[in-house]
């Protein structure tokens, strides 16, 4: 607002300083015309005087000379800027002049050639305006009898030395007013706007996310009414905008991991009906494909249980641990992988010692199977996963691509995925890693990742305390 206030200004005072320039400039112009024409006719007049004084006959340029070297001015100034002249006869019939008196730059013949306009009340008298060397000058011409002529020079370069100074002053003149003009603008409007400006950062910074700004504005005016019915207004949003991303935020993880962790044990239920429908198998194995099949519906119902109560608006509620031995753990992960891990002619190496943690061993299952589909996925056919306990950890090791350094702490990140297209091909969604992240939270168990690329990665689940071995 400001910077259009000063370039309002400074136009509005361009434009009346170019008005006044203008019409000084005529009006000084004018009257160096009137002067200049007033001292050349009263040279002129003088000298027409003594050409009537003096016998036509007599008239010779010896006369003329002396006329011109003692003619004085008023101010009893010898006067050098006339200039006489007498026009001669050729054999051609052109017009030649012969120099009586000249003490001046110009040469007769420019002069002569000159365009001269007749001045206003002189039927005779004409003058030109001639530059020259940067000045300028005006050139008065009068003719005689006996073939005599006159010609008088004025210089009004005095006209163009004052312009051009007056427009350097109207140009400081002009930058000082509009300077000055702009900080008074300022200071003005900074005390009459502060209170909009308090309100105008403070919407912004609600509108960049931070809803508990509120404006400080004490006046009773109608700025005042209007901060504290924006105060009133950004509560209300904030507590529908907490309300909501909460409400949301439940519901895309419970959405989100519920079907993301149904999908591999329901792969493997898929696998096991397709070989009891495509494969005859014996009494004994297709009893234990059955057996499987309704082991993992089960666990599916006691999973999307769990998974209920742990999204819960209660996010503090405490899981039911029990002792389970490691060894149980790794066996339910790899009879729920073992489709997966067929597919691409993978082995899984298991390795305990008897060791027992507190847990709850269905969702710990759901660790195991999510940490084991990782390292399939990242993984080429034929490769191994090696699962292993030891004092308070279990380590899940693969030998597959790895994890970039600068993306280790963003994968536990919910619907983080290193190589989108990759993951998406394999039906990935980003989802099951944030989902061990939140089960190990709820188990107290700080998980470690240590990867480098193409060598591969081992995730590290220290559990800080319910841990016991044998």
């Amino acid at each position: 607002m400001i910077v259009i206030s000063g370039i309002a200004i400074l136009i509005a005072l361009t434009l009346t300083n170019g008005i006044i320039w203008i019409v000084t400039n005529k009006s000084q112009r004018n009257e160096a015309y009137i002067q200049a024409f007033q001292n050349s006719y009263m040279v002129m007049k003088d000298f027409d005087k003594i050409l009537e004084q003096c016998d036509k006959g007599s008239l010779d340029n010896s006369l003329l000379q002396y006329y011109f070297k003692t003619y004085k001015t008023d101010g009893n100034q010898f006067d050098d800027y006339n200039i006489c002249i007498r026009q001669i006869s050729s054999e051609d019939s052109s017009e030649q002049y012969e120099e009586i008196y000249n003490h001046t730059v110009f040469s007769v013949d420019e002069l002569m050639n000159l365009d001269y306009i007749g001045c206003s009340g002189s039927v005779e008298m004409g003058y030109h305006l001639m530059d020259y060397g940067g000045g300028q000058y005006l050139i008065f011409y009068m003719p005689y009898e006996n073939n005599v002529r006159m010609l008088r020079i004025e210089d009004i370069s005095y006209v163009q030395d004052y312009m051009e100074n007056l427009a350097i002053v109207m140009v400081i003149l002009t930058c000082i007013v509009t300077a000055v003009t702009i900080l008074i603008l300022y200071i003005a409007l900074k005390h009459v706007l502060r209170p909009l400006q308090e309100l105008n950062d403070t919407t912004r910074q609600i509108a960049d996310g931070i809803y508990d700004k509120r404006v400080q504005i004490d006046t009773k005016d109608e700025i005042g009414q209007l901060a504290e019915n924006f105060n009133r207004m950004a509560e209300a949003v904030e507590a529908r905008t907490h309300s909501l991303e909460e409400s949301e935020k439940r519901k895309t993880l419970f959405m989100g991991n519920l079907t993301h962790e149904l999908k591999t044990p329901m792969t493997a239920i898929s696998g096991y009906a397709q070989t009891l429908l495509s494969i005859k198998l014996s009494p004994e194995d297709q009893d234990d494909a059955l057996l499987y099949i309704y082991e993992e519906c089960k666990r599916l119902e006691r999973l999307s249980k769990k998974m209920m109560k742990l999204l819960e608006l209660d996010q503090d509620a405490e899981l039911n641990l029990v002792e389970i031995p490691v060894k149980h753990l790794f066996e339910a992960a790899e009879k729920s992988c073992q489709v997966l891990l067929k597919e691409k002619q993978m082995t899984l190496e298991c390795t305990e010692h008897g060791e027992i943690f507190r847990m709850d061993f269905d969702l710990m299952t759901d660790v195991m199977i999510n940490l084991i589909d990782n390292g399939i996925k990242a993984s080429n056919p034929g490769g191994r996963i090696c699962l292993h306990a030891h004092d308070n950890c279990i380590e899940v090791q693969d030998f597959g691509r790895g994890i970039p350094f600068d993306e280790q702490d963003k994968i536990l990140e919910p619907f983080y995925m290193i190589d989108k297209s990759r993951s998406r091909k394999s039906g990935g969604a980003g989802l099951g890693l944030a989902l061990t992240a939140l089960i190990a939270k709820r188990h107290h168990i700080d998980i470690q990742i240590q990867s480098e690329e193409g060598k591969g990665t081992r995730f590290i689940l220290q559990f800080v305390y319910n841990s016991m071995n044998t």
